[in-house]
């Protein structure tokens, strides 16, 4: 490679004159690392002509510009480097004698060895302008003798300027340090004013803006780091990296200590069964086609515009599919078409309800689909309008009844998407296989249920009570999380004040080692929650990489999206954090924090999990709608409102999975009363609650 490339490779850079410089002497009068390890003494990383210039003096080569002057090059003395005024360190050229030159003239000039990087030592260069400072710091120093060209050093390189008393210590810190040397001759007093065994401290230099350049006596950095020097082939310095400075001792804990295996002799059934799970659907894996403007004048609102139009057509689509799968609903037809639709004549429309209001004889709908908008009224005497209230805005519903031809539909009868009363029966597995299902963890907060979390992990290791916790424990293979697994920061009004590790690095830190405890023959399945490090708008991919790192080191975990479906021995989990659960609790009457089961049993009644745009839950602009519930599953696990309850319907589990949070300020304000430190067990091959095991009363504040 050529000069620019050689310097740009090692982080430095070089103006066009400087190139013009040094590019003929490049390789032939001088190497990189002589060059580099210049302007490293002079504090810059960036090589211009005037420090071209005096790399090129100090090498005895002549800048091009001045071919006159390369008859007779004289090294500077060193009155004219290290004047009384001190100037900076940066600025005090590390010079090489000339070969040829009489030994009189090298012990009255600056002298000091060649560069040579050791591989056994990559230490720094120091230059010594006195006695060893008194702080402690070291400063090996090589004097140059009468007749010596130049000594080279496996440690650390110096010039040595100071009177016969610095020079008795200096050969006193020799003997100490092992350095053997030899003393030069006296360089006048006057060069160096100095107030006894006091070192003279140089200024750090700058890089031309008024700034520090970052390093003072070649050797720190403008916080006191030493540089640490990584050296490649051939004894080229190819990085310059700064050590990491010790950080305090933190005043919280990140579980780093917590070391747990599995009990002696405790027999783990579950090792001995195969893994047979999938991954089914994961929003990572759901390419989305990017919307295009028409044309090149087009407006950025357009563009928005298009992909929301793209999100509830893919609804539209979904939606009207797995309505057209009940048998009940026939003679589909689009609004548009209604016009041709004789008034005696029953049909079904299929649409997005817009919006809907009650009125003195009964209920109106304004119902959307691709091709027309029309006004939907049933009779309050009806018993389907009832349904009215489990009806949420921007769900798709499908309405029976007549067009009056006035642009009113009346309907006789409502279709929600629901899923179907009977399923078809799986077939049964060999052994009992079980999976703990939880949810909002927290890790973070100064309201973990810290000593719950643990002992709970202790249980998983086989520290159990009795024979029937025994039998659980041996047969869990699989482990759900469903998000909110640690606190995050900023999520609410004054959460600052109620974080036990402040850090969100930290939190997944913590997390990672409390869970690295879990047994390695279990699975977990983790996903993303709204307090985590993740997309705030719903569908989350998964977990931003560089925060949550640490979970992704784990060996036995497997990140999943928000939401996500995983099939375990043949049987379908859909597992969401359960946002959706506040718009429910928004629309339907009798709905509460209190009984999350009802509000997910109305999503999934509707087939989707936030069916409601606009409102309390953030929506991605994606193109398609991955929040339809297009396939009906065994089990339906939540989260996010900290109360744990389950409910069976149509065959499909429903659980809300509770917390490991006791209760925040926050929710004290709005009356959310959480049961934490509650672990449910799922009999895998039924998809239904086995038992449920409690450690809430190892939960402070519970």
């Amino acid at each position: 490679m050529g000069l620019i490339e050689d310097l740009m490779s090692n982080n430095y850079l070089i103006t066009p004159s400087a190139y013009y410089l040094l590019v003929d002497a490049y390789k032939r009068d001088f190497t990189l690392a002589e060059l580099i390890k210049f302007a490293k003494a002079k504090g810059t990383f960036v090589i211009d002509s005037a420090l071209a210039k005096d790399f090129l003096s100090q090498k005895g080569a002549p800048p091009m510009e001045s071919p006159a002057e390369s008859s007779v090059v004289e090294s500077p003395t060193v009155e004219e480097h290290i004047s009384p005024e001190v100037p900076p360190a940066s600025e005090t050229p590390v010079e090489t004698s000339v070969p040829g030159e009489s030994s009189g003239l090298i012990a009255s000039t600056t002298q000091t060895a060649e560069f040579v990087p050791s591989s056994s030592d990559a230490s720094q260069t120091f230059i010594s302008t006195g006695t060893p400072t008194e702080s402690g710091e070291e400063t090996s120093e090589i004097p140059v003798l009468e007749g010596e060209e130049g000594s080279f050093s496996e440690g650390e390189s110096s010039i040595s300027t100071g009177d016969a008393e610095t020079e008795e210590a200096v050969e006193s810190f020799e003997s100490e340090t092992g350095i053997e040397g030899a003393t030069s001759s006296e360089a006048p007093e006057e060069v160096l004013p100095m107030e006894g065994e006091t070192t003279v401290e140089e200024a750090p230099a700058e890089n031309g803006n008024g700034y520090d350049n970052g390093y003072v006596n070649g050797e720190e950095n403008g916080n006191g780091v030493k540089p640490k020097i990584v050296y490649g082939d051939y004894g080229v310095p190819i990085a310059y990296v700064g050590e990491e400075v010790p950080e305090e001792e933190k005043s919280y804990s990140v579980y780093a200590d917590l070391k747990l295996s599995p009990r002696d002799g405790f027999h783990y059934r579950a090792k001995e069964i195969p893994d047979e799970y999938e991954v089914t659907f994961d929003v990572k894996n759901v390419k989305f086609a990017l919307p295009k403007a028409k044309n090149a004048a087009g407006k950025e609102g357009e563009v928005i515009i298009k992909v929301y139009s793209d999100y509830f057509r893919s609804r539209l689509k979904k939606m009207r599919r797995i309505l057209r799968e009940n048998p009940e609903i026939g003679g589909v037809i689009d609004i548009a078409k209604l016009g041709y639709v004789r008034g005696e004549d029953e049909v079904t429309i299929i649409g997005l309800v817009n919006s809907k209001r009650e009125t003195a004889k009964g209920y109106m709908f304004e119902v959307e689909d691709n091709t027309g908008v029309i006004k939907v009224f049933i009779n309050r005497n009806n018993e389907e309008s009832k349904k009215f209230f489990q009806i949420m805005p921007d769900a798709v519903i499908a309405f029976r009844g007549r067009y009056s031809g006035r642009g009113i539909f009346f309907a006789n009868k409502i279709f929600l998407p629901d899923v179907p009363k009977f399923k078809r029966e799986k077939p049964p597995l060999e052994e009992k296989v079980y999976a703990v299902l939880l949810s909002d963890i927290h890790v973070g907060s100064n309201k973990f249920c810290e000593k719950a979390f643990m002992r709970f992990l202790e249980w998983l290791n086989g520290d159990v009570n009795n024979k029937a916790e025994e039998e659980f424990v041996s047969r869990i293979k699989y482990m759900v999380i469903a998000g909110d697994v640690v606190d995050g920061i900023g999520i609410y009004p004054g959460q600052y004040n109620e974080l036990a590790i402040p850090d969100i690095f930290d939190q997944y830190e913590a997390l990672a080692n409390l869970l690295s405890n879990v047994p390695d023959h279990i699975t977990m399945f983790i996903g993303p929650g709204n307090h985590d490090a993740a997309r705030t708008a719903i569908p989350q991919p998964g977990f931003y990489e560089e925060y949550a790192r640490p979970l992704l080191k784990l060996k036995n975990a497997v990140i999943i999206s928000n939401p996500a479906v995983i099939r375990l021995h043949g049987r379908d989990f859909l597992i969401a954090h359960g946002r959706g659960i506040e718009d429910v609790v928004n629309f339907i009457p009798n709905r509460s924090h209190h009984r999350p089961a009802e509000a997910m049993l109305d999503l999934l009644k509707l087939r989707h999990l936030a069916p409601t745009f606009g409102e309390k839950v953030p929506i991605a602009p994606d193109s398609e709608d991955t929040l339809v519930i297009e396939s009906v599953p065994d089990l339906f696990q939540a989260g996010h409102v900290h109360v744990m309850q389950y409910k069976m319907y149509n065959g499909v589990f429903l659980i809300n999975t509770g917390t490991w949070q006791a209760q925040t300020e926050f929710q004290k304000m709005v009356n959310i009363v959480p049961t934490p430190a509650r672990v449910p067990i799922i009999d895998i091959e039924t998809a239904r609650l086995r038992a449920v095991i409690r450690f809430d009363q190892y939960c402070e504040g519970v």
